[in-house]
């Protein structure tokens, strides 16, 4: 990584973390579980989430991080896994070569994981980028385990406008 763009991310993870040097890879100092959930609780799928929730849903993630143009999965693989950006920014990428843009505070990978499809998009790191992970087995095995969570995420849910699949056909009209 070139001098100026280590700086730089090196800046943005000490606004985050608290660090003073590193790169997305090992050098990162990883994040306390309080760092988790601070970064988990500005996401807004866990908007309903208490702080006890949140100790939960921290307990399950762990940082990954990738560097600027590092695919974080491809399309038509198994949804095993969401992700909370901390720090950088991801692009989603569907096959008709649209893409949309997300940054920190957003999580991407959930809608896959809770329908139980192979991902419709692929990810890549935009930047150097530091994410929380949460296994899909982990957290339907927390879910399994805390109704107040899964009440608290649906309260979210039902709050977020339904969106269409990027792969959706058109409506297609029929005569009569």
């Amino acid at each position: 990584m070139e001098a100026a763009a280590k700086t730089r991310y090196s800046k943005a993870l000490m606004k985050f973390s608290g660090t003073s040097d590193g790169d997305a890879r090992g050098l990162v100092t990883p994040l306390t579980r309080i760092q988790m959930v601070v970064h988990l609780q500005a996401v807004e799928l866990f908007t309903y989430c208490t702080a006890e929730q949140m100790v939960r849903i921290a307990s399950i993630a762990r940082q990954k991080n990738f560097r600027a143009g590092e695919e974080i999965y491809a399309a038509n693989d198994p949804a095993e896994t969401m992700f909370c950006i901390a720090a950088g920014a991801v692009a989603l990428v569907r096959a008709d070569g649209g893409e949309r843009r997300l940054g920190p505070k957003e999580i991407f990978g959930v809608e896959e994981i809770l329908s139980d499809r192979l991902r419709g998009e692929s990810a890549w790191a935009r930047d150097d980028t530091v994410t929380l992970a949460v296994d899909a087995e982990d957290f339907f095995e927390l879910l399994s385990n805390n109704i107040e969570i899964v009440k608290a995420l649906f309260r979210q849910l039902q709050r977020q406008p339904a969106t269409a699949p990027a792969s959706a056909p058109a409506p297609v009209e029929v005569e009569r």
